[in-house]
């Protein structure tokens, strides 16, 4: 029987009853239990049939998806032998991102039938059942190597009203997107939204970063540049551990020399970013490292017009004696030149607070004593 004949019977039988020309109860009770059992079929058959759209072999149009939920909503909370509903299912290590661009619909209807819980925004929190701790979104993040169509959903969600700002950082969807492939644009949407998730990437996440093959380091370096210039980027970044962000990249997979290079690719066809003034104050310990590889930075001005050694002396005692080296090679102009901030000469910079070496000031007075007779002008 094709679905035609079906209806016309059905009909038939509506307008039987309706015109009480065939008026016994238990036939008309045996009637709705046999639809009742039909129509939980007919979501069953939908449901199946919506978990397979992540085969990518049957490709209905969005608005076929979207009618057939609005009519049949319970298909969208149908559930396959392993609790995946089909946005879970869909998005669950789809590396080919088949059915990608039915998430949207699938969460949009799936509100409205509290689909994956009252605060479970259609599916969209719906826990990995085999006991991963990652949801649907995350999912959308991490595994498809389709960027355009990962890049896709999100911006549909996002015009729904199903993807918020704060989603970036309450589930670490940076994290998600630097660990797999192909997810440059990905990336820079999500940090051009909230560059302050780039910030606040849990630091375990740091760490993996690097551990990871598929984690371009380059490009979690130049959005850190781009947002965050005035602090070194995301580099000096540190963990509760004090461990930095660049002492974790040195430590991962890439190495000193990986992330050097990294950094060089970065920074060095502009040659105008004062990357040594961040590793003097904020890693001293690698200085040597990044001075024979940046050497052109040693006479740049910082965002606040100061040069190296006004910033070193501007960080205070302990940095000063991390790099003492520095005010051996100052010149007499150097020494002469106030700080644009501060307007203290070097040898007053230098006196400044508990810690401050007073043989070292009187070292600086005594190359250029007429500095004091300066003060006052």
């Amino acid at each position: 029987m094709n679905i035609a004949t079906f209806q016309s019977k059905l009909d038939f039988i509506k307008d039987l009853y309706s015109n009480e020309e065939w008026t016994e109860r238990e036939c008309r009770d045996d009637i709705l239990a046999i639809l009742e059992e039909a129509h939980t079929k007919i979501v069953n058959a939908f449901g199946e049939s919506l978990l397979r759209l992540r085969d990518g072999k049957h490709k209905p149009s969005i608005e076929a998806v979207e009618k057939v939920v609005k009519k049949f909503p319970a298909a969208l909370s149908y559930e396959d032998e392993h609790g995946y509903i089909p946005i879970s299912l869909i998005s669950e290590e789809n590396e080919d991102a088949y059915g990608y661009e039915y998430i949207p619909i699938l969460a949009k209807e799936g509100v409205k039938h509290n689909v994956g819980g009252e605060h479970g925004r259609g599916g969209l929190f719906h826990s990995d059942p085999d006991g991963f701790v990652i949801n649907t979104l995350q999912c959308v993040c991490l595994f498809s190597e389709n960027e355009a169509a990962n890049l896709n959903a999100l911006k549909e969600l996002r015009k729904l009203g199903l993807f918020f700002k704060s989603d970036i950082q309450e589930y670490n969807l940076l994290f998600y997107s630097i660990r797999s492939k192909n997810r440059k644009e990905q990336f820079e949407y999500l940090v051009d939204w909230d560059p302050n998730a780039l910030l606040n990437i849990h630091i375990d996440a740091i760490a993996n970063v690097y551990e990871s093959r598929y984690s371009d380091l380059e490009i979690l370096f130049r959005a850190g540049f781009k947002h965050f210039p005035n602090i070194g980027g995301i580099l000096f970044i540190e963990d509760t551990d004090g461990y930095t962000v660049l002492d974790l990249a040195f430590r991962g997979d890439y190495g000193v020399q990986g992330t050097i290079s990294a950094l060089h690719k970065i920074l060095a066809p502009r040659s105008d970013y004062p990357i040594l003034h961040h590793v003097y104050i904020k890693a001293p310990q690698h200085v040597n490292l990044f001075a024979k590889k940046f050497w052109w930075a040693y006479h740049l001005k910082d965002h606040r017009d100061r040069t190296l050694h006004q910033a070193v002396l501007a960080a205070g005692p302990d940095v000063m004696n991390a790099n003492s080296q520095l005010f051996a090679s100052l010149t007499d102009d150097q020494l002469q030149t106030k700080d644009p901030i501060t307007t203290l000469y070097p040898f007053a910079a230098m006196a400044v607070g508990q810690k401050a070496e007073l043989e070292d000031v009187f070292g600086l007075l005594r190359r250029q004593p007429s500095v004091l007779e300066r003060l006052d002008g």
